[in-house]
């Protein structure tokens, strides 16, 4: 008997709260509507984040409590459930069928839009047809072209793959010397059987080489610099990368506010060229306030000149100030110098340092000559010149490590080092690798007070795990050992590991031998970090990560086994002036006496 109660009172609940379930022909367009909730029921093809995406309207985020419910436009609501049907559409659901409830609530204006879903049966590609009629393609290119090619029989047709296959076809051809190449597409479907033929038509025309290029808007900086840049000559095979290069090029000189390239319109196997470029100031104030939890509040202040007596030449002065450090710093570039692919730097910098167990002041004077191997691989070879001087080192740190390891002297070095970019992008990578690594000989032939070998390799990798998550990964080792009859590494050159940079967590150094409860160093360095990182917001993405670490006072001993291991989570938010990156460390074998939890902050990218 109960129970048929309870199904009798449950059913007299529902029925209200079913009738207030109305379309939006039936919504007063006169009423002061807002949205308290968006769903989405049925969909499996597309995720609801991609769906709220292509939509104008939109929910509050479920994390910004503080802000008013967002008002709710039938009109705009209706054109948006118009795009959902053309979003399915594009990516091959042509029959899919798309219905709405909109339920009001029992007081106020707060409605929720439901949008549900039918997604139906997606159109397959049956065959895709290239036709490279007279164009002169090997048959040992042709079949990696057609490999690669993001259409195949089987695939669900979306039209972006349709736009990527004539892009990718258009740009292998352009890159293979086709610079005049003419692709036609076109799509058969069949609706009723759910299937398509894609055909592509292209039209190699002649293999191409550069001819003569003019230069347009360069009245200050002058043709000649514009022209050093150019990845070519007159006469070379054309190749849309070297195109792509020297646009790079002509923008990484920051004399160019735009920089185009312009091909003429003829169907001739020369190309001429338009280089036309727009002036920008050539001087450039940066001026700086900053906060980090290892620098605290800190300061900068710079001035540079980017064509510092012509020829592209730059000078720059800097000064940066935090409760721990100041720097003063002035720096030359002379790009080109001495070869095409070489640039030339001068960098004189004075530095003081306060450490936990010391204070470091040095002065440097440091020549590098850079080598543009490729594109994403850079050498270079620098020499460095400096003169330390080490005060009020703690006595627990010099009864450790000697007089020589905490001595002041001059210091003379040469290193030698590469490094080798294989991402996506440079400033937000999302896949690919980047890897550098330094050898650098101190003393010995080359004079001063200190001998020693110190090398550095450090690895990154970025892969798209599912949609939007990323993982993200970095290694690096470090090792240095006296030589020439030193029995000890100055302090000031040793490895440390712990901190914002390195294991979060952790307080800054603390992570190995410590004495007085001041960082000692090592001889060997490993430090690890696995990030998982997923967007929120367009502004805002979160991370969970474990950071790893570990110094040896042996050389050349890689303390594997013994890594001290922070875990925590992180907000980051894509400011004006770079990333912001919060994150709360939880140290798993803090030192005696440390926290047991560091929130770090700090401008930039983790890895």
């Amino acid at each position: 008997m109960l129970r048929w109660i309870g199904l009798v009172v449950l059913a007299v609940a529902l029925v209200p709260a079913l009738a207030r379930a109305v379309q939006l022909d039936a919504l007063d367009l006169g009423g002061d509507w807002q949205l308290r909730k968006l769903r989405f029921v049925g969909n499996h093809a597309i995720p609801a984040s991609t769906l709220r995406a292509a939509i104008v309207t939109k929910a509050r985020p479920w994390f910004a409590l503080w802000r008013r419910w967002p008002t709710f436009d039938p009109i705009t609501f209706r054109t948006d459930l118009e795009r959902l049907r053309r979003l399915y559409q594009s990516r091959g659901y042509y029959h899919t069928r798309i219905t709405h409830d909109i339920e009001l609530p029992a007081d106020g204006h707060a409605i929720t839009a439901v949008v549900y879903i039918e997604e139906g049966e997606p159109v397959v590609v049956e065959r895709v047809d290239v036709e490279l009629g007279e164009t002169e393609v090997t048959p040992a290119q042709r079949g990696p072209l057609m490999e690669h090619l993001p259409f195949a029989g089987g695939d669900i047709f979306t039209e972006e793959a349709y736009e990527k296959t004539y892009a990718y076809l258009r740009a292998w051809h352009r890159e293979h010397g086709f610079a005049r190449v003419k692709v036609e597409k076109s799509a058969e479907l069949d609706l009723e059987h759910d299937t398509a033929v894609v055909s592509y038509r292209v039209d190699g025309g002649p293999l191409s080489f550069f001819g003569d290029v003019r230069v347009e808007g360069a009245a200050q900086v002058g043709e000649k610099v514009v022209r050093r840049e150019l990845a070519f000559d007159s006469g070379d095979p054309f190749r849309q990368s070297l195109l792509d290069r020297t646009r790079q090029n002509l923008v990484a000189l920051n004399l160019f506010s735009a920089v185009t390239l312009d091909e003429d319109p003829s169907r001739d196997p020369r190309v001429d060229l338009r280089a036309k470029v727009s002036e920008a100031p050539p001087r450039e104030v940066r001026l700086g306030l900053g906060y980090d939890t290892d620098d605290q509040i800190h300061g900068l202040a710079s001035w540079r000149h980017f064509n510092f007596l012509g020829g592209a030449r730059q000078l720059g002065f800097t000064g940066r100030a935090s409760f721990r450090e100041q720097t003063l710093a002035a720096d030359f570039l002379q790009p080109h110098f001495p070869g095409h692919n070489q640039r030339t730097r001068l960098l004189f910098s004075q530095t003081q340092d306060d450490e936990d167990g010391y204070e470091l002041f040095r002065a440097r004077l440091s020549p590098r000559l850079e080598w543009q191997a490729t594109s994403r691989v850079t050498g270079f070879v620098l020499h460095r010149l400096e003169y330390d001087v080490l005060t009020n080192v703690s006595d627990a740190l010099s009864a450790r490590l000697g007089k020589e390891a905490t001595r002041d002297g001059y210091l003379s070095g040469i290193g030698i080092g590469v490094d080798w970019d294989g991402t996506d992008d440079l400033l937000n990578p999302t896949r690919g690798f980047v890897t550098s690594a330094t050898i650098e000989p101190v003393g010995d032939f080359l004079g001063g007070d200190y001998s020693f070998v110190r090398g550095v390799w450090e690895g990154r990798g970025y892969i798209p795990i599912i949609r939007k998550l990323l993982g993200a990964a970095r290694l690096r080792l470090g090792a240095a050992e006296p030589t020439n009859g030193s029995n000890e590494i100055p302090l000031f050159e040793r490895f440390f590991a712990g901190g914002i940079n390195s294991v979060r967590g952790y307080e800054r150094r603390h992570v190995g031998p410590l004495v007085g409860g001041d960082p000692v160093g090592g001889r060997t360095l490993i430090e690890t970090s696995v990030e998982l990182r997923h967007p929120i917001t367009e502004t805002i993405g979160a991370a969970v990560f474990v950071d790893g670490g570990q110094v040896s006072e042996q050389s050349l001993t890689f303390p594997f086994g013994h890594l001290r291991y922070g875990t925590g989570v992180g907000v980051r938010y894509k400011s004006p002036v770079g990333p912001l990156r919060l994150d709360l460390g939880f140290p798993l074998q803090p030192p005696r006496g440390d926290q047991h939890w560091q929130v770090h902050v700090s401008l930039g990218a983790a890895f």
